[in-house]
């Protein structure tokens, strides 16, 4: 009896940059691992794999999901006729795992949800806050689940205009560099509260 063929769907995220894909096989049984490119990969196939698709800039796997980063303007359509080959045949090497034993064991060894808060928690009170403040905003934690920081902006970041740029590229990049194995951050704020939220 053979085994279902290998298939991977793609989803579209908020960040027009990142796309999920889901394979019908478990990459990874506990954890998440983040790689930041194929000099990463700890021997990996699939990693490897699909950092040789011009673009890729990080790889996030847990469960049976793939969430990848790009850098480049090229559609995630036009990219997946490239990615679907080269996350499915790693997955069907027979001789090979797709994820190496070295990166298996980073795993186990990633810091715990509780550590990551409170570094995120340190670096948004000593550092991110306080530059905020000049401009009446504010950024809270909401949470962090499965490596995911939940953020909330609030004061004069709330509606405002400005904020996706805040966050993607001053906020998620500090975060990113005082705790490397965050997955993804995400915006929870309603900016659409109130009647004039950019003042509230």
């Amino acid at each position: 009896m053979t085994s279902e063929p290998i298939k991977v769907t793609g989803e579209m995220l908020p960040d027009p940059q990142t796309c999920r894909f889901t394979v019908n096989r478990t990459l990874l049984e506990d954890g998440t691992l983040i790689f930041n490119g194929a000099d990463e990969s700890l021997g990996s196939p699939l990693v490897d794999s699909v950092f040789a698709v011009p673009g890729i800039t990080r790889a996030r796997i847990a469960g049976d999901t793939l969430t990848l980063t790009k850098n480049v303007p090229t559609p995630w359509p036009e990219l997946a006729k490239e990615l679907l080959p080269a996350i499915k045949a790693p997955m069907e090497a027979e001789d090979t795992p797709p994820i190496s034993s070295e990166a298996l064991e980073a795993a186990k060894n990633r810091p715990p949800s509780d550590d990551t808060r409170e570094a995120v928690e340190q670096l948004l009170e000593q550092h991110i806050n306080p530059a905020l403040a000049m401009h009446g905003g504010f950024v809270k934690l909401v949470k962090v689940e499965n490596d995911d920081v939940y953020l909330e902006l609030g004061g004069g970041c709330q509606g405002c205009a400005a904020s996706k740029m805040t966050l993607k590229h001053g906020v998620e990049r500090a975060i990113r560099d005082i705790a490397p194995q965050v997955g993804e951050v995400i915006d929870v704020t309603d900016h659409t509260a109130g009647t004039n939220p950019y003042y509230q």
